[in-house]
């Protein structure tokens, strides 16, 4: 699918442990990074992200724990899960992403391009899909 893909860090260490640095506008983070949060403590069942966004990117992580991503351009559906510290899933573009099946201990960080603001989010999904099409 367009606009994401699974990226691999660059992972330094050794038996006393291991880092990766990620650094904006690299081949890793291919943005500026503007703002950072993460999520946890998720409840069971809950389904979290449920938007899309118009011109946001962002660089996902699960830096502790499991937690499934679902992304969809309106034609296709993609499930990814990302359950190691040394991969990202990076998405670009009109893509409804949905994050679901948080493991109990489940850390996901964002790295985004832009400051939050609001304008920039599709919350409806049948306005999204409305919109993919007439975009796509």
């Amino acid at each position: 699918m367009n606009g994401v893909k699974l990226v691999d860090f660059d992972v330094h260490g050794n038996k006393s442990g291991y880092l990766i640095a990620l650094e904006s506008l690299s081949e890793q983070v291919p943005f500026e990074v503007k703002r950072v949060y993460y999520i946890f403590g998720v409840n069971d069942n809950a389904i979290r992200g449920k938007h899309a966004h118009y011109q946001l990117k962002q660089l996902l992580i699960c830096v502790n724990g499991s937690v499934d991503i679902t992304v969809e351009d309106g034609k296709t559906k993609e499930l990814f899960r990302l359950d190691n510290p040394s991969k990202g899933l990076y998405i670009e573009g009109f893509i409804w992403r949905e994050m679901k099946n948080f493991s109990q201990n489940a850390v996901l960080v964002v790295l985004a391009s832009e400051h939050y603001s609001e304008a920039d989010y599709v919350r409806d999904y049948e306005k999204f899909l409305k919109e993919a099409k007439n975009n796509g």
